[in-house]
């Protein structure tokens, strides 16, 4: 019998829901505490593609990053009461993923660099159906190790799990505009052939039922595990016409399978009937792993037997083949075909089936598929799927299809520009200028698709572009020029020099000094001067220099730092910033060796702001060993730098780590200091208050004061909703007498956002008069941002005294912006002198901004002193203009 926890919380018992979407990740943790292993391999089967693609991001080895996803799924199975928020498995997995991963890295391959290490030759099958020989395999295995981490791991997921740059961000906690970068960059890279052959591996070979039932007969889920595995591998028979061992890599058989996705369904589906939903369709290899806790009995896989083909008769090949025989097979059938798939519960066949149908659309009517994809509300992924796939069997006649398209292409089209630059370049300039200009800002499509024909002929791509019009000719003369520079950088620099006005002829260089930076970095930076810094604000490392250090800094790290301390001052934070991602790998990889080696060479100070970025995005899992570095540092400005960084980014992101270096932080003036910022770092600026309740219990006893004062602080902000008030009034006698005061403020203001009556209605119950005026005047304010004529009627209902003036003087303080002359009529009706005037003086400034004869009248008129009248005059003093 299992025990599960539902998402409502309460305790249910019997068998845990399959292949619900509706069944959450928090309620499969809770579940999978409760004893209910099937809860578990459910979570291994919605994850292993992401943990695995993790894992291959770092490792650039197929049978490397399974082995590495099987050790995280069984540390997060023996650590899974540790997981303080259940929630947040999915990134609480991919750091578990990643830990595994280059711990790997450092028992197999020692201290060599993570570039080092992925260029070292991998023996294993590779998983690739298109491999025609060795030769293929050996490109394919070398172009992932060339790319660093920070292109190659959203390449493996993106790939890995349905094409999709929301699941991306959300797992390495970054924008999606950043993924769309990282995976445009990456594929350039690539380029050509490569590009296509490695796509194909990374959407093939993610883990499947066996890597699922691996993990499963591991932690003693199947009863006959044996028997199950055979099972799953009774498909491949077929293929391969012989025995398959246990010991043996499923993916061998890979390369001897159909290209049909038709058949690649059909090899998993008798695996269904053992495991949950939630995976890719695929075959790897498997090897059980058996936890610690399991026994030997559970665990132990016999060697499976021949067994004559049997997947005809599983039940989803049946209702894949049930579906043709009811809806037909020809053109006619396909849209019929497509809405009785989307009407299937189960995610797995419905994902199943949809791949399929696409293959099988593009062969039977191309023409009407496209038509139907670009329809309105179908999926995105699923329009560019049936693209490329049209490409892969008549580029030309997909080019054509899409040209003559009426409407709801162009997105598609620039998701498989690239493509078609590659399969037929001809066409490009022909499908470009049709296109409107992109809307995302860090989109380079066209850019990169006019490099990838360039790199081919450049002469013909310069011609092409040249003769484009239409938004779209900034970026494909870009794109002429990053190919260009590579070979001939002062030619692509003239020629973009001598473009006619209304062309941006710097973007154009900034694209040539990217080509150079990718074949002489020194140069690039020598030359990145040539155009102003450009960027836009706001936007992360978007300047010419960032851009430029980026790219040399790929191309050659240590030249490129080098560089840096050879020039000292030569850019600004924000350029630096371009280096984030370089050293993310380099963090990644072995932080301790990284820090030491440049801090030494005298270059750390010029990395920090890099080193800062990669600890709050790519590297957050280096911050321990960043923290024990520091400990052996003397202190400087950049190692109090990194310190600081390491206490905000821990607070923001890893609140548990941040809580254990409280004990390390020294009993003095500035560790105090730390102390404090840590305990405002930790609600990140108001948005993380719901961490209230978890944290000041768990929270050593020194952080919990300036915990308690930080979280008071924050209760008004727009961030957070005050839906408990009475469990932070119960807190108020948490505060030390002096912070009170401004407790109960805060409490004030924040309720009075939700409910002033209530607010209220609490205020005037308080014993104390000061504390009572006090909140009072902070309702008042709060209400008047809502609702100033409300806020107004209360305060006018007031009888005389100091509660009045205070609320009086708050509210024309609120209002004054909007409403300059209520807010001047309520100055005028304080009696407290120091208040009117305070009023008066905000009052007055806003009406002078808009009508200085106005405001100086009020002024004149008013009940004021000859001083009182002095300064305020002296208030709305403009430079160049003497007031009467």
């Amino acid at each position: 019998m299992l025990i599960w926890q539902n998402k409502n919380g309460k305790t249910e018992t019997g068998r845990l829901p399959e292949g619900n979407a509706s069944v959450s990740d928090a309620e499969l943790v809770r579940g999978a505490r409760r004893g209910a292993k099937k809860a578990f391999v459910e979570i291994v089967a919605r994850h292993q593609a992401m943990v695995c693609g993790v894992a291959l991001g770092i490792l650039g080895d197929f049978a490397a990053s399974e082995d590495a996803g099987q050790e995280a799924f069984l540390t997060a199975w023996r650590k899974l009461h540790e997981l303080r928020e259940p929630e947040r498995l999915r990134a609480w997995l991919a750091q578990i993923a990643r830990n595994a991963a280059l711990g790997q890295l450092r028992r197999t391959r020692g201290h060599e660099s993570l570039d080092d290490a992925l260029a070292l030759p991998d023996e294993s099958p590779l998983p690739d159906e298109n491999a025609a020989s060795e030769e293929d395999a050996a490109m394919v295995r070398a172009s992932l190790a060339k790319l660093p981490e920070t292109y190659r791991l959203p390449l493996v997921l993106f790939y890995r799990e349905g094409q999709s740059v929301r699941t991306v961000a959300e797992t390495l906690g970054v924008s999606e505009d950043a993924v769309k970068q990282r995976l445009a960059r990456g594929r350039e890279m690539l380029r050509d052939r490569m590009s296509g052959l490695v796509e194909t591996v990374l959407t093939r070979s993610a883990p499947s039922a066996v890597f699922t039932m691996t993990i499963a007969a591991a932690i003693g889920a199947l009863a006959l595990p044996s028997a199950v595995a055979s099972t799953a591998f009774a498909a491949t028979a077929t293929v391969t016409g012989a025995a398959s061992t246990s010991a043996a890599s499923s993916t061998s058989v890979l390369t001897a399978m159909s290209t049909s996705k038709t058949f690649l369904v059909v090899t998993a589906l008798v695996a269904v009937a053992f495991v949950p939903v939630g995976y890719q369709i695929s075959n790897t290899r498997q090897t059980v792993a058996p936890a610690e806790s399991v026994s030997r009995a559970e665990t132990e896989v016999a060697p499976t037997q021949s067994f004559a083909p049997s997947f005809e008769s599983s039940a989803l090949f049946a209702e894949w083949r049930a579906l043709h025989e009811k809806h037909g097979n020809n053109a006619a059938a396909m849209p019929v075909l497509y809405q009785a798939i989307a009407d299937l519960k189960d995610p797995f066949r419905r994902r199943a089936f949809q791949t399929a149908l696409i293959s099988e659309w593009v062969q039977v009517d191309p023409k009407g598929g496209l038509k139907f994809y670009l329809g309105k509300g179908r999926d995105n992924n699923q329009r560019r799927q049936f693209i490329e796939e049209w490409l892969a069997l008549d580029p030309g006649a997909a080019v054509d299809g899409l040209l003559a398209s009426e409407s709801g292409w162009e997105t598609v089209a620039f998701d498989c520009l690239a493509e078609i630059a590659r399969r037929v370049p001809s066409r490009l300039a022909d499908v470009v200028a049709r296109l409107p200009k992109n809307e995302s800002y860090w989109d380079t499509s066209v850019r990169d698709a006019f490099a990838i024909v360039a790199e081919g002929d450049l002469v013909a791509t310069r011609k092409a572009a040249e003769a484009m019009n239409g938004p779209n000719r900034e970026p494909s003369l870009a794109g002429v020029a990053l190919a260009w520079a590579r070979s001939d950088f002062n030619g692509a620099v003239t020629w973009a020099r001598s473009f006619p006005e209304g062309i941006d002829r710097d973007q154009v260089v900034r694209a040539a000094l990217l080509g150079l930076a990718g074949v002489n970095p020194a140069a690039a930076l020598d030359s990145a001067n040539l155009v102003p810094p450009g960027g836009r604000y706001a936007h992360f490392a978007d300047t010419t220099g960032a851009r430029v250090l980026r790219k040399a800094a790929e191309t050659d790290f240590d030249a490129t730092a080098a560089w840096l301390v050879d020039h000292p001052g030569r850019f600004g934070r924000e350029d630096l910033l371009g280096l984030a991602h370089p050293v993310s790998d380099r963090l990644n990889a072995n932080a301790a060796g990284f820090l030491s080696a440049w801090a030494t060479s005298g270059s750390l100070s010029a990395l920090v702001p890099a080193i800062e970025s990669a600890l709050l995005n790519d590297s957050g899992g280096q911050r321990t060993a960043v923290w024990e570095w520091l400990k052996t540092q003397p202190v400087n400005e950049a190692t109090k730098a990194l310190r600081a960084q390491v206490l905000s980014s821990s607070a923001y992101q890893d609140p548990d780590l941040a809580l254990r270096l409280v004990s390390e932080l020294p009993q003095t003036k500035e560790g105090k200091a730390e102390l404090e910022a840590l305990a405002v770092q930790l609600f990140n600026g108001g948005s993380a208050l719901h961490r209230f309740d978890k944290l000041y219990p768990q929270a050593p006893e020194r952080l919990q004061q300036p915990l308690l004062e930080a979280a008071f602080s924050y209760l008004d902000s727009l961030n957070y909703n005050l839906s408990a008030p009475q469990d932070w009034i119960a807190r108020l006698s948490l505060l030390p007498e002096s912070a009170r005061t401004k407790g109960t403020e805060s409490i004030a203001r924040a309720w009075a956002k939700q409910s002033p009556e209530e607010a209220i209605a609490w205020v005037a119950s308080l014993a104390q008069a000061d504390t009572r005026n006090g909140a009072m005047a902070a309702i008042a304010s709060t209400w008047a941002a809502k609702d100033a004529y409300g806020a107004a009627e209360w305060v006018a209902s007031m009888p005389p005294g100091v509660a009045r003036d205070r609320s009086a003087e708050s509210l024309s303080l609120a209002i004054a912006e909007h409403y300059p002359r209520e807010a001047w009529e309520w100055a005028l009706n304080i009696n407290d002198t120091a208040a009117r005037n305070r009023a008066a003086t905000q009052a007055v400034k806003t009406m002078a901004a808009r009508d200085l004869a106005t405001a100086q009248q009020w002024i004149q008129t008013g009940p004021f002193s000859a001083d009182d009248r002095t300064k305020l005059l002296a208030s709305i003093q403009q430079p160049g203009r003497v007031n009467p």
